[in-house]
């Protein structure tokens, strides 16, 4: 993409433009505990507000899992005020997958910031609040950006399955002169819909990028299109030139679980000539088949600097079960990148099993962005067993961790709820 491009929107034009309609008011608890429960949330006093919910309600019931989801969203109205702009926009896209767009302005703010990385964190809020009104907000902010914003969108949308999101990505896939094409073509093999099949297929047949053939094929063979050729396209891709394409390509190929491909794999891993990106990927891809093999490679590597950033950037693709040795390795490391890495694909792929490893990392660190990605875990995890470690997480001082331990324990609540 080019550099230099004009920031996207004037403050005006997103107030005006983005939102316009009127601001909801922030959701009232008129049940009396909770009432006195909002007091002491909003007195600051957390510990009494927590013991007092502990005793009024049972969280396995329809009444509890609703005061626990009404307690989260009272402590992430607290954040609307923090003087840390991330911890604004993440209480105010976290209410937003609520409709309370009590932080709308907030998020109007950061949308309109000239610093990327608040832009990028309301754009990835917004994408995971994934409702109609999030998800038409950040249609219009696609559609009046620049180029840079326009992929900073794209890489979001991405991660949505909703149907709305599939013009946008088919428009962005199919358009030559998009910063975000890769990310659009990534999208729509996620989203699960067959629909986007024939447009995937155009372009692995017309493209001239081997990155966005290799990424088309690997969209296709997630959308469950298995055709003769489609192996081919990834091995071809393995054996350019273009190591991101190649690493790609095998990544790919673990996906596709064609079981000709195990042994090109082995060879990639066991060839200490390929360059180390290569080899990893194939390691990883290699766990797909339930083969263990090319984990030792993997650890080793994570323990190396010049090698971690590559095992990191391609942990995510890991087969959970098979990888699990890896990942518990990671969760020890001395290194906070390497740490958060891990909790965060547990988070996404572990289960109930994970509760107690996680909880356990919790007596290891004091640390306030272990703490937080640790509670963003267990949040994506999704079990009741979580709630009493969340419960007191969502005491601690730091307010990362207080934040996104309220966020997760309302996210629980209201699967209960419903």
């Amino acid at each position: 993409m080019t550099k230099g491009l004009k920031a996207l929107i004037t403050g005006g034009l997103a107030a005006a433009i983005l939102f316009g309609a009127q601001i909801a008011p922030a959701r009232i608890v008129v049940e009396s505990g909770m009432g006195t429960i909002g007091g002491l949330v909003g007195a600051g006093k957390l510990a009494g507000a927590v013991r007092l919910l502990k005793s009024e309600y049972r969280f396995d019931s329809p009444s509890g899992a609703a005061a626990l989801r009404d307690f989260s969203l009272t402590v992430l109205h607290q954040a609307l005020n923090d003087p840390d702009p991330y911890e604004r926009c993440y209480a105010a896209t976290s209410l937003a997958a609520y409709d309370d767009w009590s932080g709308r302005p907030i998020i109007a703010a950061a949308l309109d910031s000239p610093n990327l990385l608040i832009q990028k964190a309301a754009v990835e809020g917004l994408a995971e609040a994934g409702n109609p009104e999030a998800l038409s907000i950040l249609e219009r902010f696609y559609r009046l950006s620049g180029s840079v914003s326009q992929a900073i969108a794209l890489h979001a949308l991405a991660e949505v399955k909703a149907p709305a999101v599939m013009p946008i990505l088919i428009e962005a896939a199919t358009d030559p002169h998009s910063a975000g094409v890769f990310w659009a073509v990534n999208g729509l093999g996620r989203m699960g819909d067959r629909d986007a099949l024939p447009y995937l297929h155009v372009l692995l047949v017309k493209s001239i990028d081997p990155m966005v053939r290799t990424e088309a094929a690997h969209s296709m063979i997630l959308l469950g299109d298995r055709s003769l050729g489609m192996t081919d396209t990834l091995e071809e891709g393995l054996g350019s030139g273009d190591m991101e394409v190649a690493a790609e390509a095998t990544l790919a190929l673990g996906d596709a679980h064609d079981p000709t491909t195990v042994g090109l794999l082995k060879e990639t891993v066991s060839n200490n000539q390929a360059a180390d990106q290569l080899r990893i990927a194939a390691a990883v891809a290699l766990t797909h088949f339930g083969n263990d093999e090319g984990l030792p490679m993997l650890m080793a590597a994570l323990g190396d600097q010049r090698r971690r950033q590559d095992v990191l950037a391609m942990l995510d693709h890991l087969d959970f079960t098979v990888g699990r040795p890896l990942l518990l390795r990671a969760l020890a490391c001395d290194e906070p990148q390497v740490r958060l890495t891990a909790y965060e694909v547990i988070g996404r792929d572990g289960g109930e099993a994970e509760i107690g490893l996680l909880s356990d990392a919790i007596g290891r660190t004091t640390d306030p962005m272990d703490l937080a990605q640790i509670a963003w875990s267990l949040g994506r995890i999704g079990r009741p067993d979580s709630i009493p470690v969340l419960l007191n997480l969502v005491q601690n001082p730091a307010p990362e961790v207080r934040y996104t331990a309220a966020e997760a324990l309302a996210r629980i609540a209201d699967k209960r709820d419903n």
